[in-house]
């Protein structure tokens, strides 16, 4: 059956905006299968060039030609976030070329899918599946954002993604579902203020306030999601509702940081009142 499949030697997959590219080189043809989102497959490392450093759980020397066990959405570092993406683009027994470039410089690798052991579509999972997908991807955002804020940032809109199509939250329940909507709920608002503080650091202050609407509608939200709504506010020059935002929280002169930037918006305020009165007298003077 192996010669049915010769074509597929030689053949390439390319995605140029994540700078990765494959080339199959071999296949030991077993089945068609391949990894989805949620798998966890057997791969084996032959070679890797201009690693120069670059963390990787996997393109390790001392695992070269060893099995290795990789399970899907657990990568925590660019590298192997990257060879996640080009696992899944092979077929069971496929040996191929990787290439994962990016700005600090191009590695190579080549490696064999030797067999997939769990595979499953992410349509196929179960509302709790879902949720613990979801969990994790937030929980890799976390773990990645002070090192590598945008693939923080991927991990958190991943996360989201899981979790849109069941909205509305509320028709969910435990004992139909087997998770109640209000924890669902719960977790896409993390979610939210987790994207938010990405959409800070890349200064998409209008970005922001959108992700933390949510902040408007409850009676106690929590203290992150009304920081960076306010600060992005603030950045906005919006002194007045970023004033009211932080007063959302009723014991944010007990909060350093909400006190620092309640000074912030009122001076900000203040210096805007009066670049404002400035240009009034100079149009009627």
């Amino acid at each position: 059956m192996a010669h049915k499949m010769e074509w597929y030697i030689g053949t390439e997959w390319k995605m140029p905006r994540k700078g990765l590219h494959k080339t199959v080189l071999a296949l030991d043809f077993k089945s068609l299968s391949k990894p989805h989102v949620l798998s966890k497959v057997i791969i084996s490392i032959q070679e890797v060039q201009n690693l120069q450093g670059r963390e990787s759980m996997y393109l390790d020397d001392q695992k070269a030609e060893q099995d290795v066990t990789m399970e899907m959405g657990k990568a925590c570092t660019p590298l192997d976030y990257y060879l996640e993406i080009l696992v899944q683009q092979m077929i069971e027994g496929e040996t191929a070329e990787c290439i994962i470039e990016t700005k600090t410089g191009k590695t190579v690798c080549i490696l064999t899918l030797k067999s997939v052991l769990e595979s499953k579509k992410i349509q196929m999972l179960t509302p709790p599946e879902m949720y613990q997908l979801a969990l994790n991807y937030k929980e890799n955002g976390v773990k990645m954002f002070r090192t590598y804020p945008k693939f923080a940032h991927e991990y958190f809109a991943r996360a989201a993604k899981c979790l849109i199509s069941y909205k509305k939250f509320e028709n969910l329940t435990k004992k139909r579902d087997g998770i109640a909507g209000k924890d669902m709920e719960e977790l896409m608002l993390q979610i939210h203020t987790n994207l938010a503080a990405c959409l800070l650091n890349e200064k998409r202050y209008e970005d922001v306030v959108y992700h933390t609407n949510f902040v408007d509608n409850m009676s106690e939200p929590a203290e992150k999601s009304v920081y960076r709504r306010a600060v992005a506010y603030y950045h906005m020059k919006e002194f007045e509702l970023a004033q009211k935002t932080i007063e959302r929280l009723s014991n944010f002169r007990e909060k350093k940081e909400f006190v620092s930037l309640y000074q912030k918006v009122k001076d900000g305020w203040k210096d805007s009142n009066n670049q404002f009165k400035g240009m009034v007298q100079k149009m009627f003077s």
